[in-house]
């Protein structure tokens, strides 16, 4: 059986008054009036520290984007332990 031809998605313009700038623009708002929360992932866990540290537009330093909770000694550890076992699994 023959592969079927490419067909590429439609090349968008973005340009002012177009549907697609408007629906960008409308997401950008709404992912801007929200502030969200990172987690280390270990194993593929979520893992919600407490000890956490803003993560802030890079052309508005004032604006919080985000809370990321930072790992210690205990995440390190397993995500140690997780990658051995990754590893030990193959």
């Amino acid at each position: 059986m023959p592969l079927p031809t490419p067909i590429n998605e439609p090349v968008l313009t973005y340009a002012p008054g177009t549907p697609e700038r408007a629906e960008l623009l409308t997401t950008i708002d709404s992912m801007l009036a929200e502030t969200i929360e990172i987690p280390v992932i270990v194993g593929g866990e979520p893992i919600f520290t407490g000890d956490v540290v803003d993560a802030v537009c890079p052309h508005d330093h004032g604006h919080v984007l985000a809370k990321v909770h930072r790992a210690g000694p205990a995440e390190v550890e397993r995500a140690v332990a997780a990658a051995d076992v990754g590893v030990r699994g193959r």
